[in-house]
């Protein structure tokens, strides 16, 4: 009964963190990443490297709580955020200088992170062990894999938006941001604890 009462208290922390990255990746879609060079800055934003973070959090709390607490971090932020968004509908134009994504963009796309979120959980669940980076790595990465592969082709096929290369980068930047953030994830193992049962990693 103790740990059923506990359970939705060890989720605050995750849940706020998570919708924290989310709306700065919103609010931050705008913001061109010229300073990488080459002809990305044409497209990818800093919201678009925030999306790193996002599946950062869920190791983490994968790692902390086991994979049930990160899929309720993950279907939690997803509920707040939802609530939120509906509640000042009439108010996010004011949030952000561009337009807002046309409604078939926007559920594609949301759907494709929210399908990406779940399997990066299952991934980084199957992975980890004595091999510490595989889990982060390899669950990133194909969260990355899932959101391109399914985002794009959702919010823009059939239309005149040229779509393909740009999902092709946007996988690129996924794949190496998913080698990068290994780095973080190693020096966070000191400071959260794995869960029991696992060995230590």
């Amino acid at each position: 009964i103790a740990d059923a009462l506990m359970a939705p208290l060890h989720l605050i922390l995750p849940i706020a963190l998570l919708m924290t990255i989310s709306a700065a990746a919103f609010l931050y879609g705008d913001m061109p990443v010229n300073w990488l060079g080459g002809n990305t800055g044409t497209w990818l934003t800093l919201g678009h490297l925030l999306v790193l973070l996002i599946f950062l959090a869920i190791h983490i709390t994968n790692r902390r709580y086991g994979a049930g607490y990160a899929l309720a971090q993950v279907v939690g932020a997803w509920a707040f955020g939802l609530a939120a968004i509906w509640a000042a509908r009439s108010d996010l134009g004011m949030l952000v200088s561009r337009p807002l994504p046309e409604m078939r963009e926007a559920i594609s796309f949301g759907g494709a992170l929210f399908l990406g979120q779940a399997v990066a959980v299952a991934v980084f669940d199957r992975t980890r062990g004595p091999k510490w980076w595989q889990a982060p790595l390899f669950a990133s990465f194909w969260g990355g894999v899932i959101l391109c592969l399914i985002g794009f082709p959702a919010a823009y096929a059939g239309t005149e938006v040229g779509w393909t290369a740009t999902m092709v980068s946007y996988l690129g930047v996924m794949t190496g941001g998913a080698i990068i953030l290994v780095a973080p994830y190693w020096a966070m193992r000191g400071i959260v604890p794995p869960k029991s049962g696992f060995g230590g990693y």
